[in-house]
Order: C-alpha cells, then structure tokens, then sequence
C-alpha cells in the first residue's frame, strides 16, 4: 500500500491548536508525511509543519463533544489538538499512529524531500586531510581492508590505523574482536604523539584466547618509554560476565605495557529508563517543587552525563598528563565507545570547539564509525525497545555541559547542539538514516537524499548558531564534575514552557555588538594603515625628521 493510501482523510476545517499556553484556531492538511496546521488569516501565527516521524506518543480522549489529541513529540515540545467532533479526532490519531513509524527506512521523509534552494555539495571525510592537520603523517596510515565492507560490516571502507600495522594482521585481528571491530585510530595528540584508539571488546573468553596480530596492532602506537591504557566502558563486574560468554578484557600477561580502567557506563535499557523518567518529569507541571525536584533527581540523568564526563576526563588525563596511548571499548564499541572517544577528542582538541570541526567529529565519531542511528533513535516500527537508547543524546548533554563551563571556547552555541538532537530522531536529511555506511550504501543514501552537511554548510545557517562570545582557546578543557556544577539543559528539556525567546534575542543583541566592533577593527586598522601612508610620505619630503 503507498503511503498516501493510508489517509482517510487529507482536510479537517475547525481545529484548534495548543501549543504551552497559546492556543491558535486554524485547518489541519494531511500529507503523505506531514501534518500541517494552517492558522486562520487574522491570528498572525506562522503555518506548522511537524513529519509524523516526530511524533514519540499519542494520547486521546474522544467525547460525544469536543475531543482531544495530545502529541507529545520527539523534539520534546508538546501539542494538543482540539476537534469539535470526535470522527475527526480519530481519523488524525489513525492517520499519525500508521504512518509515524514505517516499516522501512526508505519509506522516510528524506527520500521524497526535495529543498527549494539547492544546497551546496559537501564532499566525502578526506582523511588524508585530518591526518595532516592532526600532525600524524608519520605515524598514522590510511587502510582500505574494509573495502566493499568485507572484513567490519559496521565499519567505513577507510579507517586510520597506526603506520607500521599491515592488512593482513588487520583481518585477523578482526576475527577477535566483537563484530570485526578491529582497532582504529580516532585521534592523534601533536602534543606527545600520544594515539587514541577504539574497537569492540576481544574475545578473550574464561580461558583467555589471545590474538598475536591484535596484540601487535594495540602495541603499535607505542615505543620504549611509552605506556598505554585501555579504557573499558563498563563496569568490573560486567566485564566479568561478558568473559564469562566469551568477551571479556584483553589479558594483562598479552599485554603487559597496557594499564586497565573501567568507566562503569550504564547499558542501553538503563540510558532509556533514565530518559524516559527525565522526560516524564519535565512533562509535570501538576507537582509542587519538593516532588518536582525529587523526581528529577531519581531520573539519574544528570549522574549518566557526569559518568560520561568523567570517562572522557580520564582519557584526558591519560593522553596529555601521562604521555599514553588510549585503547577505548566497551562491548560492540559503537555506542559508549564512541561517547567517550568524541567528547575527549573535544576536550583535546580546539579544532573539535569550532563550529565546522565539530560537525566534521559527529561524521567521524558517529556516522561513519557505524553508530547505529535507526536502532537507537526507533526510526522503523519494527525496532524493539531492548535496542532504542538515547545514546547520542546523552553525549550532546555532555557536550553542553562542557560549553557552559567554557562558554567562551566554542565557536557555535547549544541551538546547533538541539539542532542535531532534532535530525537524529525525524529529519529532511538523510544522514542519520541507517545503522552503519554499508546499510546507507545499499539504501542509496548519499544519492536519493539530501545532506544535514549541505545544511549546515550555508553561510545563512552558520550566522544562526554562531557564538559572538567565541575566542580561539588552545588549552586542553577539564570540566568540573562536581553535583554543582552539572545541570539540568533547561533549553532543551524544558523547551516547551521556558522557550528560546528571550536567549534568541540576547544572542541577536551579542552578534550585533561583535558585528559593530568589528566593523569599528576594520575601521582603525585602515586609518592606521592611511597614517602610516602620510608618515611616510612626510619623511620622505622632509617634512618631519
């Protein structure tokens, strides 16, 4: 059946609209993807277009009178629809309960979305490009074993490696590691030369397999003097377990120069439990303050980011305190791997605070690592709920929480942050669609969608989340994790009745002082450059000595 047969209706006069605490008269169209409010002329209130996809749960309650749709959406905001007849509330819930989860990926928005402007073309990662700039040309080399993605189905079919390692030790080393997930380079610090590393957990077992081509990969990034150490994402005792069927951590006796530290990240069915306690509590506006404040405290959420925080501190620390290099993992090593492999490389590295560098570490820390987007973000009805998990939510607050300590270090604000949480869930672009670059290779999503990377690449857009407070800072960030000092992202979780009015105007009012001041720069600098001219000119004819 096509999508637009499932709409029993397509026009619904009479509806009116709550949004916090407007409500708008107005029509409801139904497309094939959209449900679009059209607000009666006199009210002054702009059209709203909201995909179906973005819609997380629907609520009814059908009278013999007026009858009411609450939506609550994916963007965290809120809606409520009130028909005057109770066909009419039925026929929208029917409508959006078919049609906001498809049973294919490419039955998605992005695959029929075609933009009224077009967007500049954004090309491929260059990773040639990123070893130069990360000053790695010596030690780093760029593999292609996964050509075709015959070795890692999750991985890119071009990883960076360490120079010295071949393809073949490669391979094998991928038949130890869980789901061919061999060791790859994430980032180098020019600094020490120190390497940061990621991969799935090995398959060590209770009788402690080892690998020597693995074991030559890891001991690759180091020299004589040069200790490393491996971060396991999860707790002692699960890594205990994980042994127990067959994982596990690699063998202190097979590698004796590498120290190991565990992180004790939450599993996904705890990330999700957290959330969905940390959106049930900012959903309640009934509570007095106490119960409140009680609820969200016993969310966890905010114990979640600072976890997170702290791993990537300890690979801080690791990396340019102690001069060594950093293997990260957990069980697969594409969910808290790359949690704590993205948020260090930020606090590392200042490229990383700005606003193309960041963009370019969500394509290389996240979409081509294979963190898989459309499990975790439920994009297809046929997801379970064992493998949905706000995982890339959880790193986007630990970002937040680091740019509210250094508010002065990044060169976007937190809207960019919201901006990306948004698409990751219901989108126009194709970029998060899929699990990994193979299934968006057979999908064909690089040539039937669209790029959030031609996106973000217009000048129009960039102005939008730029941060006028923004200084170049080279410094390495070590954010405090102290209770204090982590808090709630009211913007974002609490969008729907704080708003962004009252920021979005303090951000205008900023750039426009920047805008002025530097204008007021240019200015000097060229009547300083004329004086220079007539001093000049002056020696010359002797007019002053």
């Amino acid at each position: 059946m096509e999508i637009a047969e499932q709409l029993k209706r397509r026009f619904i006069q009479g509806v009116s609209l709550r949004a916090g605490k407007d409500t708008t008269k107005g029509d409801i169209h139904l497309t094939a993807h959209h449900l679009i409010f059209i607000p009666e002329v006199e009210s002054g209130v702009s059209e709203l277009w909201m995909l179906y996809s973005n819609v997380n749960t629907t609520e009814k309650r059908v009278t013999a009178g007026p009858s009411l749709l609450s939506l609550r959406c994916r963007s965290l905001t809120v809606f409520q629809l009130e028909f005057s007849c109770a066909e009419d509330c039925l026929d929208v819930y029917n409508a959006i309960d078919s049609l906001a989860r498809p049973a294919s990926l490419e039955d998605l928005y992005p695959f029929f979305f075609r933009p009224r402007a077009l967007l500049p073309p954004t090309a491929p990662m260059n990773l040639e490009s990123e070893i130069e700039r990360l000053g790695g040309k010596t030690a780093l080399r760029i593999s292609t074993v996964n050509e075709s993605f015959k070795v890692c189905t999750s991985y890119p079919e071009a990883v960076i490696v360490p120079a010295g390692v071949s393809d073949e030790f490669l391979k094998r080393s991928s038949k130890f590691r869980q789901h061919g997930r061999f060791p790859v380079v994430a980032y180098f610090h020019e600094p020490n030369g120190s390497i940061l590393m990621r991969s799935g957990q090995p398959h060590c077992g209770p009788s402690n397999h080892r690998c020597s081509q693995d074991e030559a990969i890891v001991n690759a990034t180091l020299s004589r003097h040069r200790r490393g150490h491996i971060v396991d994402t999860r707790s002692a005792n699960t890594v205990v377990q994980h042994k127990d069927r067959g994982g596990g951590i690699e063998v202190e006796a097979h590698y004796p120069q590498w120290r190991r530290h565990n992180c004790s990240l939450k599993g996904l069915e705890t990330v999700l439990d957290s959330h969905t306690k940390l959106m049930d509590a900012c959903a309640d506006t009934s509570s007095s303050m106490g119960t409140w404040l009680s609820r969200l405290a016993s969310s966890n959420w905010l114990s979640l980011v600072t976890r997170l925080m702290d791993g990537a501190l300890l690979v801080v620390q690791c990396m340019d305190a102690e001069a060594g290099c950093v293997l990260v993992h957990g069980i697969a090593g594409w969910d808290a791997t790359l949690q704590v492999t993205a948020l260090s490389q930020i606090l590392l590295d200042p490229h990383c605070r700005t606003y193309k560098g960041f963009l370019e570490l969500i394509e290389r820390e996240w979409v081509l690592p294979g963190h898989p987007f459309s499990l975790r973000c439920g994009h297809t009805s046929g997801t379970s709920r064992s493998e949905r998990a706000p995982v890339f939510v959880l790193f986007l607050d630990a970002v937040f929480q680091v740019m509210r300590q250094y508010p002065c270090s990044f060169e976007f604000t937190d809207g960019l942050l919201m901006k990306l949480f948004e698409n990751a869930y219901s989108s126009e672009y194709g970029t998060f669609i899929g699990n990994s670059e193979r299934e968006r290779k057979v999908m064909g999503v690089a040539k039937k969608t669209h790029s959030l990377w031609s996106y973000f690449a217009q000048e129009q857009v960039e102005a939008v989340y730029n941060n006028p407070a923004y200084y170049h800072n080279a410094s390495i960030l070590t954010p405090s994790t102290a209770p204090p000092s982590v808090e709630l992202w009211r913007e974002l979780y609490l969008r729907l009745f704080h708003g962004t009015s009252n920021v979005d105007e303090a951000l205008k009012e900023a750039r426009q002082i920047k805008q002025r001041l530097d204008t007021a720069k240019a200015t000097v600098a060229e009547k300083k450059k004329e004086l220079d001219s007539l001093l000049k000119q002056a020696k010359e004819h002797g007019v002053i000595a």
